[in-house]
């Protein structure tokens, strides 16, 4: 967006006018913010993502003794969403107290420092609760990000700021396969754990703490007309938000449309942390492919994602309606998940993979820009709190669920199913957001 484009945004926007003398706006919010909230979601999503390749090391299945015992491999990443879920909460009210910039340096301390602790366990046990103080420590950041678009963006560039940051969600995973599967071939399964640990601590802590400020108003580097322009294009200040916004809503916790939100990106949680948690193992054990391919081709299908994120951030604000975008890639996706598991052909089965997951994406892309819709400015960040445990811990349920039923049937076609049953459970709940005008 040019600066004279983003001049004419502060002084229409919303209805009210930049004053004269304010100059153009800086792009502090663009240059500084995006990235650093971009960075840090890369390198959380390298410790989510990475037990998915671990798991698949037969070094490390030997020496953990866990050879055969799905189940146990399941809990490896329920235990991180089940933490990341129990401390949201509290972790909103940190944002609240103390402002998103300070909690996160906070958070990629503590999660370096159970990275660190990954990498000297000594059983399964030692790893487990290294996974589940990993998921604590990284539950700051559904809060801190949200509230940080919210006091940076004005609602109509919002789309593109949150595809900025979930892009992350995608990039993380698609270098994963990459990253993660030539340090475990090069120097072991710990020494992945110990080189995530110091990549939290060696970039995006800087970043974090040199490059980003609470709100415009208190960086050095942005002007007065940056603030406005923030300021005068909030949901509240809005008058062209979709639907019928949330100025009738006096209490945002009986907001029947921020709830249908919540579920939709829990259901659709479930998917993607049962699906990404088992997608290697499933590519090697049921499609064929060697360990090593089955690492990189989870490159390629991540990659896929972030073309699509990228694209429905600039969609989404053009068309400024989100709810019907978002029902109509959660039911796609479904169609496609369910196609791939019972394609014979295993490249087939890869295309209908990657197309599943970038349905998906148009879907949750969509269900989270919906949240600045349905949600004001000075309730994100204890909101998103209490929405992160809600789908945090709804989603620790697929990974080991999958788990349990591939002992139990010996096959992943009930898992599949179950998360393509989610996927449609989000779909509905836009239905009604969509009559709505969201």
């Amino acid at each position: 967006m040019s600066t004279s484009t983003e001049q004419t945004i502060g002084m229409n926007i919303g209805g009210r006018t930049v004053a004269a003398d304010s100059g153009e706006a800086t792009r502090v919010r663009w240059t500084h913010v995006a990235p650093t909230l971009l960075v840090v979601w890369i390198v959380s999503m390298f410790d989510k993502s990475n037990m998915s390749i671990v798991i698949n090391d037969h070094n490390f299945l030997n020496e953990l003794g866990l050879v055969g015992k799905a189940p146990l491999l399941g809990w490896l990443s329920t235990s991180l969403l089940l933490g990341y879920g129990l401390a949201a909460p509290l972790w909103g009210l940190v944002v609240s107290r103390i402002g998103a910039r300070k909690t996160a340096a906070l958070s990629l301390i503590i999660w370096a420092a159970t990275c660190f602790a990954s990498g000297v366990a000594t059983g399964y046990g030692m790893l487990l609760a290294s996974r589940l103080a990993l998921g604590i420590g990284e539950a700051a950041l559904y809060p801190l990000t949200v509230a940080m678009v919210a006091n940076w963006f004005a609602l109509k560039e919002r789309g593109r700021a949150t595809a900025f940051w979930w892009i992350g969600t995608m990039i993380g995973p698609m270098l994963t396969g990459l990253l993660i599967t030539s340090l475990i071939l090069a120097f072991g399964w710990r020494w992945q754990f110990h080189v995530l640990g110091f990549l939290a601590l060696l970039v995006p802590l800087p970043m974090v703490w040199f490059l980003v400020r609470d709100k415009p108003q208190q960086h050095p580097w942005a002007n007065a007309a940056e603030s406005e322009l923030v300021s005068a294009g909030s949901l509240e200040n809005n008058r062209d938000a979709p639907g019928r916004a949330i100025k009738t809503t006096t209490n945002i916790w009986k907001s029947r449309r921020f709830w249908l939100v919540v579920v939709a990106l829990s259901c659709n949680n479930m998917f993607f942390w049962g699906w990404s948690s088992w997608l290697p193992t499933y590519l090697k054990t049921v499609r064929g492919f060697s360990f090593s391919i089955s690492g990189y081709l989870t490159f390629v299908i991540f990659g896929f994602a972030v073309a699509t994120i990228l694209t429905m951030g600039h969609v989404s604000d053009r068309l400024f309606r989100r709810a019907p975008l978002a029902g109509l890639g959660w039911v796609l996706g479904a169609v496609c998940l369910m196609a791939a598991a019972f394609s014979p052909d295993r490249t087939v089965c890869v295309v209908l993979m990657i197309m599943a997951l970038c349905f998906q994406q148009v879907g949750v892309s969509c269900g989270e820009m919906l949240m600045h819709s349905v949600v004001g400015s000075a309730d994100m960040g204890k909101t998103q709190g209490v929405r992160a445990c809600i789908v945090q811990l709804t989603g620790a349920t697929a990974p080991v669920m999958i788990g349990y039923l591939v002992a139990f049937t010996g096959a992943f076609t009930a898992g599949f199913a179950v998360l393509a049953v989610a996927m449609g459970i989000s779909a509905t709940c836009m239905l009604k957001l969509t009559r709505e005008g969201f």
